[in-house]
């Protein structure tokens, strides 16, 4: 059945397109929806789910930045210092010598015994007492010469007299040592000893003796005016001296010898000018001297 209504007829004229720059009025602007999960009421299979990665929301402060490098900066100083502390190239390879004529150059490098030692950490006092053991060295100087060396500088002790004892002549220095056997340098003080038995270089001899004698050899001349041949020590005796002039004073013991000497030297005025000729002087009894 087709019924008819009563509407009004539509306008028939030109329809226009209207292009909308901004939505209608009343209308809400279309959006991409994009869900994660399916629509609710729907059975179809889900899409795979994708998930951002976490991230890092801290970030490292200035100080913490700062105390990171300070502490890599003294990670890598301590392991260069680790590593020249430990290098070869500071291990000790040479040893100079210089000042010895007796003392052998292998004699000293065997006795200090710093070949391949660190050079940072070589004990140079060890060394020094280890040299001074060795009876022929009077001082040494020890001196680091970088990279590698060690520079030893010696004094050796010089001779200076003659101890006779036991028929054998021993070759000594001012402190006493024995230096060798045989004579000491010409015109150097003889020293003649009562002891018996052998010396060995490296021994020391009686020190009050050596000190007497140095004293008379040093103070006779100036008060007598005449030198020495030599000073005894004849057991029970004392100090005997023997001048050139083939005199002999009998001191005693080692003490005060000056004054012994200027007592001796007063007498040998007043022998002189009294015309009074001796040949042994007894001075063991102080202020009563006896001329013979």
């Amino acid at each position: 059945m087709i019924i008819r209504r009563n509407r009004p007829k539509k306008n028939a004229g030109v329809r226009a397109i209207i292009k909308r720059s901004r939505p209608a009025v009343g209308t809400s602007p279309r959006k991409i929806v994009r869900r994660n999960h399916g629509v609710i009421g729907s059975n179809g299979p889900r899409g795979p789910r994708f998930r951002k990665p976490p991230t890092l929301s801290w970030r490292p402060s200035r100080g913490f930045v700062l105390l990171a490098a300070l502490t890599s900066v003294f990670a890598l100083s301590g392991y260069g210092a680790f590593w020249i502390y430990t290098s070869p190239i500071f291990k000790i390879s040479d040893v100079e010598v210089t000042g010895n004529s007796r003392v052998s150059t292998p004699t000293i490098v065997n006795a200090s015994g710093v070949v391949g030692q660190s050079m940072f950490n070589a004990d140079l006092s060890r060394v020094q007492r280890e040299l001074y053991a060795l009876p022929l060295i009077f001082h040494v100087s020890i001196e680091r010469n970088w990279p590698n060396t060690i520079r030893i500088v010696v004094d050796e002790r010089q001779a200076w007299g003659t101890w006779f004892q036991d028929a054998v002549e021993y070759t000594i220095d001012r402190e006493g040592v024995v230096l060798g056997i045989g004579p000491g340098p010409a015109g150097g003080p003889v020293i003649v000893s009562s002891e018996e038995g052998s010396r060995i270089v490296g021994d020391r001899v009686d020190y009050q003796a050596v000190d007497a004698a140095a004293e008379i050899y040093e103070k006779l001349p100036r008060y007598l005016g005449t030198t020495v041949s030599e000073v005894a020590f004849p057991r029970g005796q004392g100090v005997t001296v023997t001048t050139a002039a083939n005199q002999v004073a009998l001191l005693g013991d080692s003490s005060s010898i000056t004054y012994k000497l200027a007592v001796w030297a007063a007498l040998a005025t007043e022998a002189q000018q009294r015309r009074i000729n001796y040949t042994t002087i007894d001075l063991r009894y102080g202020n009563r001297p006896v001329l013979n």
